[in-house]
C-alpha cells in the first residue's frame, strides 16, 4: 500500500512517523528499517528524534532513493552488475574514445568549434562529462527518448519538443534537428561499445528504460524466496521531489510492501497556479476529504507560492494525479503563536493573497540585517544571537539553525567571530565545508598535483612544509622552519627550480639557493666564490642539517614535477600517486583518516577509468580535476545537530523546523545561486512536471526555510558597499517576500524593518542604550571609553631592575627614541612590523632598505673590486634580473661617486673601535664607537640624509670625547641628494659635558619608573618656532600631531608607539615635554655646524 501524509510541519510528520513505528513495531528484528531522506542532515535529525522518543535508535537505515533503489534492482535481478554501466563516472570515459571519431561529421560540427583546433585532452575531458551528465539526465526523466534514438526514431523527439513550442522559428528548428542527430549518433555509439564491452544480456538488465519494465514483470510475478528479500516497509521522509521514474518504482513496490511518503505541504488547498480539466475533479475529492469547500479553492492563489513553489507545487500534482491513500494533518501556526511569522506562515498555509497582517511593536520574528561584508554579518549574528538568549532563557543552541548558500565562504568568518575569548561565547559547530578547506592534507594534497603550473615560490613550498605531516616526514620542526623562512628570504629564493631557464640565470631560484646553503655547511662567504656559488654563512656547522633536509624536499618536488611533465596511463598514475603520498606524508593517529581518504579517491578514480576500459595515456591536467571532484564530495556533516548553533548550506529538506532560522549572504548576487544551463540539453526546449530546475530549488528552499521557523526568521544579506557606503539590494525573494508583508505608513515593510549596521564592530552607535540591537563585545566597549587607561603612562610603573651600569647604546636610543624605549624595554611591548613575506617574482629593482645596504657595502669597496662586488652580490641573488642588473649598477656606483671621495681617505685605513666610559654621579656608562679615522679625525657616515637621531648619535659621541680629554674631533659624512654634508660640533667645557651627561643618564634610570619625553623628531622646526608661539600648549600639540602625520624619516611602526600615547593619555603635561625637549637638545643645536656642498669646499649652510 502506498501512503502519502500531508502537513505544513516536519514535526508533525515525525510525530506520525513515530506512532507507526510504535503502533506497527517491526517485526522481524532482523530487518532494518528503511526510512528514504535526501541529506544527511534530515538523516541525523530523524535519528536523534527516535532516539529521544525510545530511548535508542537502532537498527535504522537511511539511504538516499537513488542508492536504495537500485539495490532493490539487484535483489530481484541479481544479473545486474553491482555498478550500473551506464553510471556517469563510466560514461565519460567511454565517450573520451568515442567523441574524437565523430568529429568530422557534420551534425558535430557545434562539437569540433567547441574543441578548436588541436584540442587538450583535457576539453576532450570536460565535453565528455557534460555530454555524459546529459545523458544520464535523459536515462532519468526522458528515457523514452533513448528508445527512439535506438531505433533511429529521431522524429519523435523532434515531435514531442516542436509540440511543446509551437512558435519557433525555422533557423532555431533546424539547429534542434541538429542536435537530436548528433545527440542520437552518440548515444547509439555509446550503446554498441557498451554491448561490445559487455554482452547483450548485461546491457539490457543495465538499460535503465529496460530494466524497469522487467524489475516490474518481476514484481507482477515474486517467488516466496524473491519477496522476502523486499523490505517490510519503506517510508520516505523529508524529500521534496522525486523523478518520475523513481516514483513509479515506489509505487510498483508498495503492492508488495507498504510505503509512507511524507510530503511537506505548504498549504493544506491545492496551490497549482496552472489547472487542467481532468485535475478537477481530483482537486475537488482532495479538498473535500479534509473537509473545505472546494469551490473556489483552486482558483485562490498566494503570490509567495507562484513565484516560490514551483518545485514542490509539481510534486504535489504528480502525486495528486495517483490514486493513493492520503492523510492530512495540517497545523494552524497561528493556534500557539500570534507574530508575524505565524502569520506569514497561516496566510500560506490557507492559500490567501490579501491579508491583515499586525505587527507589534516589539515583534521581530522576521529580521532583516543589512551588513557591510560577510564578516560583519557574522559579528551582528553574534550579537542577535546573544540578544535572543537574553531575551529567552529557554533558547538554547541547538535551537538555533544558520545557512548560507555558500557555507564555505562564511566558514573562516564564523570561525574567527564564535572563537573569540568571551565569557558569554556561543557553543557552534560548522558543516558542509568541503574537506579541502578544513583538512591541511588534502589541501597540500591537491597543491602537489597542480604544482606543475605553479611558479614553485618560497611561499608556496614554505606553506608545504608547515603542513604537519610534511614537516614529520622530512624531520622538520616548527621552530626550524620558521628559521628556514629566515633562510630562505636572505640566500635570495623567490621562485622557479632550476638555475637554468631558457630565457636567463635565475638566481632567485631554488637551484641557487640550495647551492649557497649547501655550501655554507663548510665554507663562510668571506672565502670567496666557489664554482659560480657564494656561501651563506648562517648554515655554518651544526646547523648544516635543515639545508640537507630542506634539499631533501626539493629534490622530491623535482622528481614529482618531472613525472607531471609527461602523460601516463591510469596504473602508472595509480602507482606514482600512491608513492607521492609515501614520500610526502608521514603517517600517525591523527592524520590516517585524511591519508586514507587520499587513498580511497585513487582508487576509485582507478576503477572508474578501469571499469570503462579505457587504456589511453591520461594528461595531468584530467588526474587533478577528477581527485578534485573526488574529494570535494567528501564533505562534512558529523557535527550536524551535534547541539550547538548549527552553521550549514541552504540544501533540501535541510530546513529542519528550529526555533531560530537564520539566512546569510541573502544579497542579490549570491542568491538564488547561479547555475549554468548546459546549452545541448534539449529538456529545457520541452520541459515536464518534475524535471529539476536548480534555480527553482533555491526558491523552494528559501520556502522551506521560512515554513521551518517557529519563533524567527532571520535575513542577513551585505547590503551597503565597503568601499562607497552605497546600498545595494538584497535577493529579490527577500524582496517578494517584503512586498507581500505590511506596510508601516507610508514606509514599505523592508523600509520599515530592515536594520543597516555600521561598518565597523567598534562604532559608537553600537553601544547606545537606545539601540534594541546594541553589541555585547565588551573588548570594543572598553576601546571605546578607555577609562584612567592614561594612567598606565603617567603613573609610575615601579619597574626598576637592578642596575649596575648603562650601556651606551641603550642610552643613544633612548634619548633618539624614548617613547619606543618605553615600551620595548620597560613594557616589553614592540610593535615591529618586519615584513617576513617573501616575493614571488625576481627583482627589478631595488628597495630603499636595499639600495642603502649596497651603499654601505660599496663605500668600503675599493673602485677596482666593484667588478668583484657586483658579481658575487649577482650569484647571491640580490641584484635584478638581466638588463636591469647593469643598469642598477652603474646607478649605485653615480650615486656615491662623491661621497665614495670624502671617505675614502678614512676608509683605507679600515675600521677602529675606540672604547668610551665615563663615571659620574650615576652608573658607569661603557660602549664603543666604531668609525673610521684619518689623523685625528674620528669619521662616521651615512649613505643617505641627515636625520635627527644621527645628530642626537654623534652629540652624545661628541660629549663623551669631550670628557674622556680625546685630542680627535668627529666628522659625520651624510649624502643629501647630489650635495655632500658635514656634520661637526664645536668643542664644550668639560664641566657642561659632565652636566649633560648626567642629565641624560638620570633621565634614562628614571624612565625604568616614568615615561620621560620630549620632543625628538623635527628638531629644526621645533628650535626655529618654539620662541614665537603664544600658547605653550598649542605649540606642543602641533609638533606632536606633526610627528604622526609627516614623514620625518621615521617609519611607520615607530609612529606606532608615539600614537599609543595620544590616543590613550587624556592630561598630557607639554610643558613637561617643552621643557625637557630644552634641556636635552639646546646645547646640541646651538653647538652643531652643518656643511653641505657638491665640491671640494663644502658651504657652511648654518
Amino acid at each position: 500500500m502506498f501512503t502519502v501524509y500531508y502537513s505544513n510541519q516536519l514535526e508533525t510528520q515525525k510525530k506520525l512517523l513515530l506512532q507507526l513505528l510504535k503502533v506497527q513495531p517491526n517485526y522481524d528484528p532482523f530487518k532494518a528499517e528503511t526510512i528514504l531522506v535526501q541529506s544527511t542532515g534530515m538523516a541525523q535529525w530523524l535519528q536523534m528524534e527516535i532516539a529521544q522518543e525510545d530511548g535508542v535508535a537502532i537498527n535504522f537505515e537511511f539511504p538516499f532513493p537513488t542508492s536504495f533503489l537500485w539495490k532493490q534492482y539487484r535483489n530481484l535481478l541479481p544479473e545486474l552488475p553491482k555498478e550500473n554501466i551506464f553510471d556517469q563516472k563510466l560514461t565519460v570515459w567511454r565517450l573520451m574514445q568515442i567523441i574524437p571519431h565523430f568529429l568530422d561529421s557534420e551534425s558535430f560540427s557545434s562539437l569540433k568549434f567547441y574543441l578548436g583546433e588541436n584540442p587538450k585532452q583535457a576539453k576532450y575531458y570536460q565535453l565528455a562529462k557534460a555530454i555524459a551528465e546529459l545523458f544520464d539526465q535523459y536515462l532519468v526523466y526522458r528515457p523514452h527518448w533513448l528508445i527512439h534514438w535506438e531505433n533511429n526514431q529521431n522524429e519523435k523527439v523532434l515531435a514531442e519538443i516542436f509540440q511543446y513550442n509551437d512558435k519557433l522559428s525555422q533557423s532555431m528548428k533546424t539547429h534542434l534537428q541538429t542536435e537530436v542527430q548528433w545527440q542520437s549518433e552518440l548515444w547509439n555509439a555509446l550503446v554498441a561499445r557498451l554491448k561490445q564491452d559487455s554482452n547483450e544480456a548485461v546491457f539490457t538488465t543495465s538499460h535503465r528504460a529496460y530494466f524497469q519494465q522487467r524489475f516490474f514483470d518481476k514484481l507482477n510475478n515474486l517467488t516466496a524466496v524473491e519477496k522476502h528479500k523486499l523490505p517490510q516497509r519503506i517510508f520516505i521522509f523529508g524529500i521534496s521531489s522525486l523523478p518520475i521514474s523513481q516514483l513509479e518504482t515506489l509505487v510498483k513496490l508498495s503492492e508488495h510492501c507498504d510505503i509512507h511518503l511524507f510530503f511537506l505541504n505548504p498549504s493544506q488547498y491545492y496551490w497549482g497556479n496552472i489547472l487542467e480539466e481532468k485535475m478537477m475533479d481530483k482537486i475537488a475529492l482532495y479538498n473535500g476529504k479534509i473537509g473545505l469547500e472546494s469551490e473556489g479553492a483552486s482558483l485562490s492563489s498566494n503570490p509567495l507560492l507562484t513565484m516560490w513553489g514551483k518545485q514542490g507545487r509539481d510534486f504535489f500534482n504528480i502525486l495528486l494525479e495517483r490514486q493513493d491513500n492520503e492523510i492530512s494533518a495540517y497545523i494552524d501556526p497561528l493556534e500557539n503563536r500570534t507574530h508575524l511569522l505565524a502569520q506569514l506562515q497561516h496566510s500560506i498555509l490557507n492559500l490567501t493573497d490579501e491579508v491583515t497582517f499586525t505587527q507589534e511593536e516589539q515583534d521581530y520574528s522576521i529580521q532583516l540585517h543589512s551588513c557591510h561584508s560577510p564578516l560583519r554579518e557574522v559579528e551582528v549574528l553574534y550579537d542577535q544571537l546573544l540578544h535572543l538568549f537574553e531575551q529567552d532563557s529557554q533558547l538554547a543552541p541547538k535551537d538555533i539553525i544558520v545557512m548560507s548558500p555558500n557555507i564555505d565562504l562564511y566558514a573562516p568568518y564564523i570561525t574567527a567571530v564564535f572563537e573569540r575569548k568571551d565569557p558569554c561565547a556561543i557553543p557552534y559547530s560548522i558543516s558542509d565545508q568541503h574537506i579541502q578547506d578544513i583538512d591541511p592534507i588534502i589541501k597540500s594534497f591537491l597543491h602537489l598535483l597542480s604544482i606543475k603550473e605553479s611558479i614553485c615560490s618560497a611561499e608556496e613550498m614554505i606553506e608545504l612544509l608547515s603542513v604537519t605531516a610534511i614537516q614529520n616526514q622530512f624531520n622538520f620542526s616548527t621552530q626550524q622552519i620558521e628559521q628556514l623562512r629566515d633562510w630562505i628570504k636572505k640566500v635570495g629564493i623567490r621562485s622557479g627550480l632550476k638555475l637554468e631557464s631558457p630565457q636567463w640565470k635565475n638566481y632567485n631560484s631554488w637551484e641557487n639557493g640550495l647551492n649557497r646553503l649547501l655550501l655554507g655547511s663548510c665554507l663562510k662567504e668571506e672565502n670567496g666564490i666557489w664554482e659560480e656559488t657564494v656561501a651563506f654563512d648562517e648554515s655554518y656547522g651544526l646547523q648544516s642539517e635543515i639545508s640537507g633536509q630542506l634539499s631533501q624536499f626539493i629534490c622530491k618536488i623535482m622528481d614529482w614535477i618531472e613525472f607531471l611533465h609527461h602523460s601516463h596511463n591510469m596504473e602508472q598514475w595509480k602507482g606514482r600517486l600512491k608513492q607521492l603520498i609515501e614520500d610526502f606524508y608521514l603517517e600517525d593517529e591523527t592524520n590516517i583518516n585524511s591519508l586514507l581518504a587520499l587513498h580511497n579517491a585513487i582508487d576509485e578514480m582507478v576503477q572508474n577509468v578501469t571499469d570503462s576500459q579505457f587504456n589511453d595515456v591520461i594528461d595531468d591536467e584530467i588526474i587533478i580535476s577528477l581527485m578534485n571532484e573526488l574529494l570535494e564530495n567528501n564533505k562534512t556533516h558529523l557535527n550536524f545537530l551535534a547541539g550547538s548553533v548549527n552553521f550549514a548550506t541552504l540544501l533540501p529538506m535541510r530546513s529542519i523546523p528550529f526555533k531560530v532560522v537564520c539566512l546569510l549572504g541573502m544579497s542579490e548576487k549570491h542568491f538564488p545561486r547561479q547555475y549554468h544551463t548546459n546549452s545541448f540539453d534539449l529538456m529545457q526546449h520541452a520541459p515536464q512536471k518534475g524535471d529539476r530546475a536548480k534555480r527553482e530549488d533555491d526558491r523552494y528552499l528559501f520556502l522551506e526555510a521560512l515554513l521551518s521557523a517557529k519563533d524567527i526568521f532571520y535575513i542577513s544579506y551585505v547590503g551597503q558597499s565597503l568601499i562607497k557606503n552605497q546600498l545595494e539590494s538584497p535577493s529579490v525573494l527577500v524582496s517578494q517576500l517584503c512586498d507581500f508583508l505590511p506596510k508601516k505608513g507610508e514606509l514599505s515593510f523592508f523600509e520599515s524593518n530592515v536594520i543597516q549596521h555600521s561598518m565597523t564592530a567598534f562604532n559608537p552607535i553600537n553601544f547606545t542604550l537606545d539601540n534594541p540591537h546594541r553589541s555585547y563585545a565588551k573588548s570594543w566597549l572598553e576601546t571605546l571609553n578607555p577609562q584612567d587607561i592614561s594612567s598606565d603612562f603617567l603613573m609610575p610603573i615601579n619597574n626598576k631592575p637592578e642596575i649596575h651600569y648603562i650601556d651606551l647604546d641603550d642610552l643613544i636610543h633612548f634619548i633618539q627614541q624614548p617613547i619606543k624605549f618605553f615600551f620595548n624595554h620597560h613594557l616589553g611591548i614592540n610593535f615591529s612590523q618586519y615584513d617576513t613575506t617573501i616575493e614571488e617574482t625576481e627583482p627589478f629593482n631595488l628597495s630603499n632598505l636595499e639600495k642603502f645596504q649596497f651603499y654601505d657595502e660599496l663605500l668600503i669597496t675599493p673602485p677596482q673590486k666593484f667588478e668583484d662586488f657586483f658579481n658575487q652580490e649577482k650569484l647571491k641573488g640580490a641584484l635584478p634580473a638581466n638588463g636591469f642588473r647593469e643598469v642598477t649598477q652603474h646607478h649605485l656606483i653615480n650615486e656615491l661617486a662623491m661621497l665614495h671621495q670624502y671617505l675614502t681617505p678614512y676608509i683605507k685605513q679600515g675600521k677602529q673601535t675606540l672604547p668610551l666610559y665615563y663615571k659620574g654621579n650615576n652608573l658607569p656608562l661603557y660602549g664603543n664607537l666604531r668609525h673610521y679615522q684619518a689623523d685625528d679625525h674620528i669619521m662616521l657616515y651615512r649613505a643617505g640624509k641627515l636625520r635627527d637621531k644621527d645628530i642626537i648619535q654623534m652629540w652624545l659621541y661628541h660629549l663623551l670625547l669631550q670628557v674622556n680629554n680625546t685630542s680627535q674631533h668627529l666628522v659625520f659624512y651624510y649624502k643629501n641628494d647630489n650635495k655632500i654634508g658635514k656634520l661637526t660640533f664645536q668643542p664644550v667645557e668639560q664641566s657642561k659635558a659632565n652636566e649633560l651627561l648626567d642629565d641624560y643618564i638620570n633621565d634614562y634610570l628614571e624612565s625604568f619608573n616614568e615615561l620621560q619625553w620630549g620632543i625628538y623628531q623635527n628638531l629644526e622646526t621645533f628650535f626655529k618656532q618654539y620662541q614665537k608661539s603664544d600658547s605653550l600648549d598649542q605649540f606642543i600639540q602641533q609638533q606632536l600631531d606633526s610627528l604622526v602625520t609627516e614623514n620625518y624619516n621615521q617609519t611607520n611602526h615607530e609612529k606606532v608607539y608615539l600614537n599609543r600615547i595620544l590616543n590613550q593619555t587624556s592630561g598630557i603635561i607639554y610643558q613637561k615635554i617643552y621643557q625637557k625637549t630644552l634641556d636635552w637638545f639646546t646645547v646640541m643645536w646651538e653647538n652643531k655646524n652643518i656643511a653641505e656642498g657638491n665640491n671640494d669646499n663644502l658651504e657652511n649652510n648654518t
